[in-house]
């Protein structure tokens, strides 16, 4: 019994680094529409590309999957060129977070976002050690058709909050000089009662959030083989719904390489995704062993690729960003 408590504990806190399926506000752009199913889960992604080659990214969820309902999460990852990953995070009861519609600020633990007319920003506190993002742009939430995904009476739905916006960045990684860097960052919300295993066999993403060219790539295979939503959206104005994608892989896990291939509702070619350097393999199921077949039949197995990457389309000039890969299981 010891094990499997362990092993559903275990499968809350990854509900932090799973969750990234976009949502619904309750109140304001921060506010959560709780739902007491136990398949219930809600995050925001914070993501941030700096201009020194350094990628955090920050999520705030709230899940019922695990021990305990109205469990909070909050995890961060910080990857700077030449140094060790710090990835802090922290689990919580549902006292220990709140949402306060007044101010448009969700707060767990000792972390923090708060949206305004001015801007959006997270503050996170954990491990002595702290992550701030400020983003200069206000919140523009948008849905590409596709985004709501429905199973019996259940549903998942997909939300930008942020498509691109300039970010300032203030690190301070335990045991090394607190720094404050420049660049384009990220924000989206999701909310699902479909138990994460069950939401997509396959991922597709990019985002080049530095410049001058912005724009968002997103691309989700269902298990029934379908494919929705799948999009781009480049600076301004809608998204433009595309068709389908393929994948194909170059080497194995950590020597892995990506290409993706996007085509348009026409079937014709619409753009290509390339990876060019791998930053990160994510398996957090994989890594718990035994103790992962507690947990899979609920959180699945995803396997996420994070590389540097390109985006090409025809007679266009290529755009550099951020490329991310995600597979259940492999």
């Amino acid at each position: 019994m010891r094990r499997e408590a362990r092993a559903r504990c275990l499968g809350a806190l990854l509900l932090g680094a799973l969750l990234t399926l976009p949502g619904v506000a309750a109140g304001g752009v921060l506010g959560l529409s709780f739902d007491a199913s136990d398949r219930y889960g809600e995050s925001f992604t914070f993501v941030a590309d700096a201009d020194d080659g350094t990628y955090v990214t920050v999520t705030l969820s709230v899940t019922n999957i695990g021990p305990g309902s109205r469990t909070g999460i909050c995890r961060a990852t910080v990857l700077r060129p030449g140094k060790p990953t710090w990835a802090p995070q922290s689990r919580m009861g549902a006292k220990d977070w709140n949402y306060a519609p007044a101010t448009d600020t969700l707060t767990l633990g000792a972390c923090t976002a708060r949206a305004t007319d001015e801007g959006l920003s997270v503050e996170v506190l954990l491990d002595n050690g702290r992550v701030k993002l400020e983003y200069a742009r206000k919140p523009s939430p948008w849905s590409p058709e596709g985004s709501v995904v429905e199973q019996g009476k259940d549903r998942y739905r997909h939300e930008v909050l942020l498509g691109a916006s300039p970010v300032k960045v203030t690190l301070q990684v335990p045991k090394t000089e607190a720094v404050t860097l420049t660049g384009g960052g990220y924000v989206d919300h999701s909310r699902s009662t479909v138990a994460p295993a069950k939401v997509a066999r396959r991922w597709v993403r990019f985002r080049a959030l530095k410049g001058p060219q912005n724009a968002v790539v997103l691309g989700r295979e269902g298990q029934d083989g379908g494919y929705a939503p799948v999009y781009v959206w480049e600076d301004k104005g809608p998204a433009l719904l595309l068709e389908s994608f393929t994948l194909t892989r170059t080497g194995e896990k950590e020597k892995s390489t990506w290409r993706a291939e996007l085509t348009d509702r026409d079937g014709k070619p619409a753009l290509t995704l390339r990876g060019t350097t791998l930053l990160q393999r994510s398996a957090p199921v994989e890594s718990l062993g035994m103790l992962g077949g507690l947990v899979r039949p609920v959180v699945g197995s995803p396997v996420t690729y994070l590389l540097r990457g390109v985006m090409e389309r025809p007679g266009k000039a290529p755009v550099d960003g951020l490329m991310e890969v995600t597979l259940e299981g492999e």
